[in-house]
């Protein structure tokens, strides 16, 4: 299939929107489809969205002027002006580019991590959002729905609101999770090897995130306190960030910083990191999916997280990770991962599930074989309407 794959950022750049465009565009091309790259995408920026931006930001609200109905319309008409005639589909990465594709000819097909409904009151900047913004998303969301053919989502969170709020009936929506976003996973052998050599003396905890507060640092500190309290010997790397403020840290924090992956060192470390790890301790307060959590299970790596948004979807909950609920304290993630770590084999059964899972969902070969699937079955249900009503004009009475 030809596909003109449309999104807001430069879907060549790997940094642009944690990556996401870079593989999902990767995954669909290793799967066989030709694509037509469309972005990014811009909007002019009138006197009144100028006015709009200062007038909520001294207010202490968020405001997005790419929500607004005159940016999509701005977006719409870019792309279609770039998008070929003999395309088969478009995919539409996020919603908010669906929503800016309307009066195609061919389906459009959109791949989101979230709706904005699921987002509303959910990560910190849609709960102050200004109220000209949640106008904005809501609408947004709608139209989205109502251009798409089929939206494909990374957890069944996303796609239980897709269904729930803009009434979108289940075959116009499909769970499709995201990979790690590696450029080289490790093999089975590697991972095997990993596991074996991990310490059965002590624990080496690991957290990654470039947000110290959402993704909860402080919490996954206390975490290791309680586990050193039970007189097991605990390193705690933080890697992507360092914790903000003058927080005096126990001698067992490693901080590495920002590690990046563009880099032949930075990939390594990072590898390096995640393989000599018990656990990903991650337990974040919103998370519509969480790659890295994807990122540990391809190493082996069970991952300690909260439950909520997208997570339950990467993270399986007793076999490849701990799930907790979002308000546990540190005591009870502990006392989970202590009574892994006291159970070697039962810990292995764990790692090994992880990178089963990696092996069989979270990675980008099986998500852009299915993704690609689930389009060619729309593209071949429209060649096939068409063909039938073409049939019936034919026929004779």
């Amino acid at each position: 299939m030809k596909l003109a794959f449309v999104s807001l950022n430069d879907s060549t750049d790997v940094l642009q929107w944690s990556g996401l465009n870079y593989h999902i565009a990767r995954s669909l091309e290793r799967a066989g489809a030709t694509l037509v790259r469309v972005g990014p995408l811009t909007h002019p920026w009138t006197t009144a969205m100028k006015l709009r931006r200062r007038w909520y930001g001294l207010m202490g609200h968020a405001y997005h002027a790419n929500m607004e109905a005159s940016a999509l319309d701005a977006f719409g008409v870019q792309a279609r002006e770039a998008i070929p005639c003999d395309v088969d589909a478009v995919v539409a990465v996020t919603s908010m580019i669906a929503a800016a594709l309307d009066g195609l000819r061919v389906p459009v097909i959109s791949w989101d991590d979230a709706t904005p409904s699921a987002l509303t009151d959910y990560y910190a900047e849609f709960v102050r959002l200004s109220a000209r913004s949640a106008r904005d998303a809501e609408a947004m969301g709608h139209r989205a729905a109502a251009n798409v053919a089929l939206a494909l989502y990374a957890s069944e969170w996303a796609a239980a609101s897709a269904r729930t709020t803009y009434g979108l009936p289940a075959e116009r929506v499909a769970v499709v999770p995201f990979g790690a976003n590696l450029e080289t996973l490790p093999s089975l052998g590697d991972v095997e090897r990993a596991i074996a050599e991990r310490s059965r003396t002590s624990c080496r905890l690991l957290w990654v995130g470039v947000d110290w507060e959402r993704k909860r640092g402080d919490l996954a500190v206390e975490i290791a306190k309680r586990i050193e309290a039970h007189g097991i010997p605990v390193e705690l790397t933080v890697a992507g960030c360092r914790p903000p403020g003058d927080r005096e840290l126990p001698a067992w924090v490693k901080v590495e910083g920002f590690v990046s992956k563009r880099t032949a060192a930075g990939a390594a470390r990072l590898a390096e990191l995640f393989a000599r790890s018990h656990f990903l301790v991650m337990p974040s307060l919103a998370e519509a999916y969480g790659l890295v959590y994807a990122e540990a299970a391809a190493f082996g790596v069970p991952s300690v997280a909260a439950r909520t948004g997208g997570v339950p979807t990467v993270v399986i909950d007793g076999e490849t990770g701990v799930l907790d609920d979002p308000t546990a304290g540190a005591e009870s993630y502990a006392g989970r991962v202590l009574a892994l770590l006291r159970d070697r084999p039962r810990y292995e059964q764990m790692a090994r599930a992880a990178s089963a899972r990696s092996a069989a969902v979270l990675n980008w070969d099986v998500a852009g074989r299915d993704a690609l699937a689930r389009i060619g079955d729309v593209v071949g249900g429209r060649v096939t309407r068409r063909e039938r009503r073409r049939d019936l004009a034919l026929t004779p009475i």
